[in-house]
């Protein structure tokens, strides 16, 4: 493209998210064929057995019955301080990291990970990221100008590949003196995938061994599906991050939008973690200036929300309740596909948790394109599909296994 008004670095191709797209497509053949003849595995929602998008009574009572001038008003540039303060708490439960910790509000958790990328890396400087990953990672390190590496994420036996991290990670200090890497654990998305805490004493081993002067390594976690990830005790490996070196952070991109079901609302919070005070205040500065820069402040009524439920003692159990039906919901839909799966030949990674499964596979795109043929609507990306057991009945958990399987064997 040549010279013209739009400045050089914010020139991109027009963006059509795959995602949206079969999405879309999806919708027009329910429209056609009925809900009950199509499987509808495309957006990262929670979807009811019947195709509704589930929204917690406890959340949208909470919203319903709050004051409008509650709503209306601005937060805190930094987000409101019983907030800030009841999310930490709702985030770590009883597994809080003895360091410093500070948080900020964020429009969802992908302020969060905009944030770090953007306080903690100059240009030029590595996001080093497995290689099933969401792809909003790649389009913030295009958008910043950070060179974005990928490597293998799991190795045969199908745990996190320690080799292959350590590798991309040396390969990035040999580059740069500043390196990020990205952790989308528990309950990864596209796979489901959680890191053991045995292996995460590995991880922080290597990052440590690596972490010499006038090297500078970050850390972020991105938890957003946490919440759907087991009974609570999935949260242990937060204590691991409290007393890390000086020139290591730790960053928790924290969400409302999957836990509360409250993905319009862009509500969540970054949660900083660091042994040295005084760079952690440093980091709030920075992000608090971000906020103020890019969004002023985030959606109050979310902020309400979270402070509402976590203070009122009825409210939170009726929260926990709702949270944990669903929770073994998706168990269930998970088991149901896992073990058809099995019936049927077709491998699947690991699951421990969260919205998604995937299968690993070649030529994906086409093998999505045979899937439609077949009335099933699955995101493919670089790796294999991804198949979203938050939208997808575990009566048709049961059946998709067969028509994947299927389409693959078909395509290859």
């Amino acid at each position: 493209m040549g010279k013209n008004i739009i400045a050089d670095h914010a020139k991109w191709p027009r963006l059509e998210d795959e995602i949206f797209k079969i999405s879309g497509e999806c919708t027009k053949a329910i429209e056609k064929k009925g809900r009950d003849k199509v499987i509808n595995s495309t957006l990262g929602t929670l979807i009811d057995d019947q195709g509704n998008i589930i929204a917690f009574d406890s959340v949208y009572e909470t919203l319903k019955n709050m004051d409008k001038k509650d709503i209306a008003s601005y937060g805190a540039i930094e987000g409101d301080k019983d907030f800030l303060s009841l999310l930490i708490n709702k985030c770590f439960g009883p597994y809080k990291p003895d360091g410093h910790i500070r948080s900020i509000a964020t429009a969802g958790g992908s302020g969060a990970v905009r944030h770090t990328f953007w306080s903690l890396l100059d240009e030029g400087d590595y996001v080093i990221c497995p290689n099933w990953y969401w792809p909003a990672y790649q389009t913030m390190c295009e958008e910043y100008n950070r060179e974005f590496l990928n490597y293998e994420f799991l190795d045969k036996n199908y745990e996190f590949n320690l080799k292959e991290f350590t590798k991309a990670l040396d390969y990035a200090l040999e580059k740069r003196d500043r390196v990020l890497c990205v952790f989308n654990s528990p309950a990864n998305n596209p796979t489901g995938f959680t890191i053991s805490d045995s292996m995460w004493d590995k991880i922080l081993n290597i990052i440590d061994d690596r972490a010499v002067e006038g090297k500078f390594i970050s850390i972020l976690l991105d938890v957003a599906y946490i919440e759907f990830a087991g009974d609570g005790s999935q949260k242990k490996f937060f204590q691991k991050f409290g007393s890390l070196k000086e020139n290591i952070i730790t960053c928790i991109a924290y969400s409302m939008s999957k836990s509360y079901t409250a993905y319009g609302l862009r509500s969540g919070a970054c949660i900083i973690v660091s042994s040295n005070e005084e760079i952690a205040d440093s980091l709030f500065d920075s992000m608090k200036h971000s906020n103020r820069a890019i969004w002023s402040n985030i959606t109050h009524a979310g902020m309400n929300i979270l402070v509402d439920i976590e203070k009122d003692e009825k409210k939170k159990k009726s929260y926990a309740d709702e949270l944990e039906f669903y929770r073994v919901m998706l168990e269930k839909r998970a088991r149901a596909f896992v073990e058809n799966a099995k019936k049927v030949g077709l491998v699947s990674l690991p699951y421990f948790g969260g919205f998604f499964i995937s299968i690993p596979c070649k030529n994906s795109k086409k093998v999505s394109e045979k899937l439609k043929e077949k009335d099933m609507y699955i995101v493919a990306n670089k790796e294999g599909l991804r198949f979203a057991l938050c939208a997808v009945s575990e009566e048709k958990c049961k059946i998709s296994p067969r028509l994947i399987k299927e389409a693959i064997d078909e395509i290859n």
